[in-house]
């Protein structure tokens, strides 16, 4: 395992740092004094889950990694690809595994399984919906529209991203109380899209409707 002293000297790696979760798991670390790096396109070095040649640079002297995948790992060859980032990230000495993983989804489980395998130690999360969805939007990502649909049918969990992100933020290289954790992340009350437009409704004095809608559509 890594030491307190270890961690301070080498970044954690943040993919997705820029987005809905990564960017407040980036910000509470920093706020920590921990050295972070930032995983995106944009990055420096930039980072691309479709092009493999930029995991490289990205993953060098990293000390541990949150792992998001993009789109979703509900998208067919996502834990294929989650594999490979992972163990490549352990062959370049990274000691910490944590990804964010889907609650009740199959390609999900298959991305946890692919991290649990690379090598390292690793702590899994396995969230629920995000109640943000609703005031930041959906994801920018395929499969967000069928995901809307079936979360139309389904009664989900919303919980604040913050209670996510402390969790996430908790989850260190330094605290081997993670390693090998599994974490199931929800809320204590259950919402379909309809009953939160309802809610949305009577807490804003307007009609809002929650209409399902075909990816054709």
């Amino acid at each position: 395992m890594m030491t307190n002293s270890d961690t301070q000297e080498r970044p954690i790696l943040v993919l997705g740092g820029t987005g809905k979760t990564g960017s407040r798991v980036a910000a509470r670390l920093t706020d920590r004094g921990i050295p972070v790096r930032i995983g995106s396109r944009a990055g420096s070095p930039a980072f691309d889950w479709n092009d493999a040649a930029t995991w490289a640079p990205t993953l060098e002297g990293v000390g541990a990694a949150y792992l998001v995948y993009y789109p979703d790992l509900a998208v067919p060859g996502a834990s294929e690809t989650v594999g490979r980032l992972a163990r490549e990230a352990v062959r370049r000495g990274v000691e910490h595994l944590v990804l964010l993983s889907g609650r009740g989804e199959d390609g999900a489980r298959r991305g946890e399984q692919a991290v649990q395998a690379a090598g390292a130690p690793w702590t899994i999360v396995r969230a629920s919906w995000f109640s943000q969805n609703f005031s930041e939007g959906l994801p920018p990502r395929a499969g967000a529209q069928r995901r809307a649909r079936i979360a139309g049918r389904r009664r989900r969990g919303a919980v604040r991203r913050r209670r996510r992100h402390r969790r996430r933020g908790g989850c260190r290289a330094d605290r081997p109380v993670h390693v090998g954790q599994l974490y199931e992340v929800t809320a204590p009350r259950l919402l379909t899209f309809a009953d939160v437009a309802a809610e949305i409704s009577a807490a804003a004095g307007r009609t809002v409707q929650y209409v399902p809608v075909t990816s054709e559509e």
